[in-house]
């Protein structure tokens, strides 16, 4: 969310309730997810696509984003504006799943609402590099899993988006503890 000079955090690193909240109607109701650009021709998707000859915005969900506080700003690393520069504050564990699942994460201490646990670190790829990644990963017996997430997709009104406009972030190769999270 763009903060426009206020913080999205709590000063112990915990998201607001008011942004929670926000986020949580949104997610609601698809109408208002839906925006135009206010200047319709300048669109960065449409630009995106046709740099020197852009059409104008065919509407596309509303993202929303925190700016958090950098050495730029003159305060320091201890600013609650700072969280996910500081890295991993919570007691995390892999561990290994249950039935052979192979590992997961989880917490070794209650969170509360709106806490960062970590950032998901990888590659940013197209949907139809993904494809190919993980159909060559199925004849690679070193390849035992993929690990995309979905970055966009369906976010335009008239129409979703084409598999090689559509991002994910794979963290196959480049990873981190995020990587184990699962939906256990």
């Amino acid at each position: 969310m763009d903060t426009v000079g206020v913080f999205s955090y709590t000063i112990d690193g915990c998201l607001k309730e008011e942004f929670l909240q926000y986020e949580i109607d949104m997610a609601q109701d698809e109408e208002k997810q839906i925006a135009f650009c206010v200047s319709g021709w300048h669109c960065p998707i449409e630009r995106s696509k046709n740099p020197n000859d852009p059409e104008g915005c065919k509407a596309h969900v509303s993202r929303k984003f925190i700016k958090e506080c950098w050495h730029k700003c003159g305060c320091s690393m201890g600013c609650g504006n700072r969280v996910i520069q500081r890295g991993i504050t919570r007691k995390l564990q892999i561990f290994f799943t249950h039935e052979g699942k192979g590992l997961g994460l989880r917490t070794l201490e209650q969170l509360p609402a709106g806490a960062f646990v970590c950032k998901y670190v990888g590659e940013i790829l197209t949907n139809m590099e993904q494809e190919e990644r993980n159909n060559n990963a199925k004849a690679d017996p070193t390849v035992t899993h993929t690990y995309p997430i979905l970055l966009d997709g369906d976010w335009c009104s008239e129409k979703g988006l084409k598999d090689e406009e559509t991002m994910c972030l794979d963290a196959t190769f480049s990873e981190n503890t995020a990587r184990f999270i699962n939906h256990m």
